[in-house]
């Protein structure tokens, strides 16, 4: 079972470095740059728009009949974008301003720290230290919990128009 794992994070984890080596290639970037504006820059603008269409349709679910439960609605919706407000003054004070070459190795050396608290057993196959969890933080970071983010406000804004 713990092969099959290992396998399939790298698999997701090379197919990844292979998208942004190819979409490096295209726009005539380095792939560090890639990595930089892609991960660090367009996801996070991708989910900002995508937490703002929450708000924007609550909102005019408001604008179309004023009810206590469009205002609980709002409001939530609001509160809930505050987090991803966070994430922008927090990547901007940590990335903004620097060289893609800085930022990608501080990045990297971010994913790297992170991937200390993940408590792997040493003794799996194929286990390779401060690198396994490195791959692991990556894709939770920027695979999963991106994808997982879009779906929420996919399903959030759906359910505004069904319910509120």
């Amino acid at each position: 079972m713990a092969n099959w794992f290992f396998y399939i994070i790298a698999l997701v984890f090379y197919a990844c470095c292979g998208f942004l080596e190819l979409l490096a290639k295209w726009l005539g970037w380095t792939y560090t740059e890639a990595c930089v504006y892609f991960n660090l820059y367009l996801q996070y603008v991708v989910l900002m728009l995508s937490a703002l269409s929450v708000v924007s349709v609550a909102a005019r679910m408001l604008f179309q009949e004023v009810t206590r439960r469009r205002w609980v609605v709002l409001a939530l919706t609001v509160i809930y974008n505050l987090p991803f407000v966070w994430l922008g003054a927090f990547l901007y004070n940590r990335y903004g301003g620097m060289s893609c070459d800085a930022a990608f190795t501080l990045c990297k050396d971010d994913l790297l720290a992170l991937g200390t608290h993940l408590n792997i057993p040493d003794t799996l196959p194929y286990y390779t230290e401060g690198w396994t969890e490195y791959y692991i933080v990556n894709l939770i970071l920027f695979v999963v919990l991106y994808l997982l983010v879009l779906f929420l406000n996919w399903g959030a804004k759906r359910l505004i128009k069904k319910y509120a």
